[in-house]
């Protein structure tokens, strides 16, 4: 009687298990997160109702947003923990006199050289000949790449709160990039959570929107692993070549980030000395989100070539 009882302990435990390790990430709503019903709230709700597109390649769906009809179009790249709507703040500013795009990386894609083909897609869908690519982050590190492959194609490149291509990530991650596959998705939401609280919303000066709208965004474990791939994917950079030196450039940091450390962000200065440089002081990792009207001013004076 007593082995049967522990048995169905044993089974139950092992059920019990089972549900955690399968049950996928909660979604939240940035609306009932952000406690103030202001402009802010209004702008992203309205950007919201918006339609996006899709693309199917090899097999893999794009979701995409494009607006505006200006002649130059600007292509926007989010980060790892993105999605075509975190450019929201920018695309309703340029929009006004310049074509956008901003896409969603689809979960499946793990390498550079994917998610290069893909956004090639979706540019030869949208008929866009030529661009402007703003990336931040891990989009930062995928613009890096863009100007390596299609260099013909592209105007003027922002890396913002971005890396070039190293090594230092990958070895400051390689114990937690073993175990991460094995952990459930809702552990790592936990730790994301905390990461958040801890770090990334303190180095914002405590922002209230990207509090409430990083937890807002899809996630899925597959997509953060894969993501993963991608930032540590590696590339060489033809820094020296006259079809890159010409390219303007404009690198966006901020000098407390707590995603990009400094060796980084001094090794990215040091691959391409003919960037013009942007500091944000005490702006964190996001100042697209949280500093989004100053962001965009250091945006247009670029553009304007200022």
């Amino acid at each position: 009687m007593k082995s049967i009882l522990f048995l169905s302990i044993f089974l139950l435990f092992i059920l019990l298990l089972i549900v955690v390790y399968y049950y996928p990430a909660p979604s939240r709503d940035f609306h009932k997160l952000y406690p103030f019903d202001d402009s802010i709230s209004k702008s992203y709700k309205e950007f919201q109702e918006r339609k996006t597109k899709e693309i199917t390649i090899d097999n893999v769906k794009w979701t995409y947003y494009t607006g505006g009809k200006g002649s130059k179009t600007i292509l926007f790249l989010h980060g790892m923990g993105g999605s075509y709507d975190i450019w929201w703040q920018q695309i309703q500013e340029f929009e006004k006199d310049h074509t956008v795009i901003s896409y969603t990386l689809p979960e499946e894609i793990n390498s550079l050289k994917k998610t290069a083909k893909g956004i090639k897609a979706i540019l030869s869908q949208e008929k866009i000949d030529s661009f402007t690519a703003v990336g931040s982050s891990m989009g930062g590190y995928i613009t890096q790449y863009l100007v390596q492959t299609i260099p013909n194609q592209i105007e003027s490149v922002v890396f913002a709160n971005t890396f070039p291509p190293n090594d230092i990530i990958s070895k400051e991650n390689e114990k937690t990039a073993k175990i991460l596959p094995n952990l459930p998705e809702i552990l790592i939401v936990k730790l994301g959570d905390q990461k958040l609280k801890k770090e990334i919303v303190p180095a914002a000066n405590k922002s209230k929107l990207l509090d409430a709208f990083l937890p807002s965004i899809p996630f899925s474990k597959k997509q953060f692993i894969n993501r993963y791939a991608v930032v540590v994917d590696t590339f060489n950079v033809n820094a020296t070549d006259s079809i890159f030196k010409k390219i303007p450039k404009l690198i966006i940091e901020s000098d407390n980030d707590p995603m990009v450390n400094r060796e980084l962000r001094d090794a990215i200065k040091s691959l391409y000395p003919e960037a013009s440089v942007f500091t944000f002081h005490n702006a964190g990792h996001f100042p697209y989100i949280n500093e989004a009207e100053k962001y965009n001013r250091v945006l247009q004076d670029f553009l304007n070539g200022q």
